[in-house]
């Protein structure tokens, strides 16, 4: 992932010199001002900064400007569907899939809803609520040609306990929650913690004081919060399995969405699920299963799974 540093490195290009924002994305927010970068590749990448990071360092052109340029974009696609998740729960794959089709604009955890939301989470009066939030997502969804009908946007796994403003937002946008096995999550982590499994690296996330070096404790509770947030509202949710994938996107997801996929696309999707979702280069193999569990995966993450599994049944 860039940090912050890299992902505002490039030449700097005036707004007012600017004829349109046609293929300029907001990546960051810097008090009152919206950074964009100019992507001219389609964003397929496993994340949306990898795109930014593996463009030519010659062609990364900057520019700031205020939020009301974001009334000169050209309108963009509505969101066909937001992807919450707990993290290691097949998120990145699902995002991979659909961008093998060239009909999907797929933004995966772009960095500008989060510092969006964090700053609402600060100062809510002065974020400007739903309406920027919904006009930063429309501008990530620009059409670079009319094959482009759908859109879709993978966001960080901290961000279910938003959902309220996103409907907000998107009232009619489906929201789709990946979820999987608390033990299973946690194996994941153990052999490569994610920055939201590490205490202090994400200012959203508010797990309780664990003893020290308890990462797997707190890694327990912030998993617990993921569930907590699903369940809170389960109502405005699709709630997708680890187990599902990758069959329920074509037998389900997509056919919801009024896309039929041809023999070509499907064995594509194929294709790419038999490969690493971060690493197109390495053969998919499951996590190994935890050596030893924690008492608070049992105590109190796995009832909350059994909720969310007990309700995608009854939907079903």
């Amino acid at each position: 992932m860039l940090n912050e540093r890299q992902l505002l490195s490039g030449q700097a290009v005036a707004a007012e010199t600017l004829t349109s924002l046609r293929n300029w994305f907001p990546v960051a927010l810097q008090g009152r001002e919206i950074v964009w970068r100019h992507v001219q590749d389609r964003f397929s990448a496993s994340f949306f900064t990898d795109t930014l990071q593996q463009q030519n360092p010659s062609q990364r052109y900057l520019c700031r400007t205020d939020f009301d340029w974001l009334k000169r974009l050209e309108p963009g696609l509505m969101p066909s569907a937001f992807i919450f998740h707990t993290s290691r729960c097949g998120s990145t794959l699902l995002t991979q899939l659909l961008s093998t089709l060239s009909c999907c604009i797929v933004m995966s955890e772009p960095p500008v809803i989060n510092a969006f939301l964090h700053m609402h989470q600060a100062e809510p009066e002065s974020s400007g609520g739903s309406a920027n939030l919904r006009q930063l997502i429309l501008a990530l969804g620009q059409q670079r040609s009319l094959e482009e009908t759908h859109f879709f946007i993978k966001l960080d796994s901290w961000h279910t306990q938003f959902l309220p403003i996103f409907r907000a937002a998107f009232p009619d946008t489906p929201c789709w929650f990946l979820y999987r096995e608390p033990e299973a999550v946690l194996a994941s982590h153990r052999r490569q913690r994610g920055p939201q499994m590490v205490p202090g690296m994400i200012a959203s996330l508010a797990a309780e004081t664990l003893e020290a070096g308890d990462l797997d404790g707190y890694c327990a509770k912030v998993l617990a919060g993921f569930f907590e947030a699903a369940l809170a509202n389960v109502e405005h949710l699709q709630l997708i399995n680890y187990r599902q994938l990758p069959d329920i996107l074509w037998q389900d997801l997509l056919p919801r969405q009024g896309l039929d996929c041809t023999l070509e696309q499907l064995e594509r999707m194929r294709q790419r699920a038999g490969f690493h979702a971060k690493d197109k280069s390495i053969c998919f193999s499951t996590d190994a299963p935890p050596i030893s569990s924690h008492p608070m995966l049992q105590q109190r993450v796995a009832p909350l799974y059994e909720q969310l599994e007990q309700r995608r049944s009854r939907d079903q």
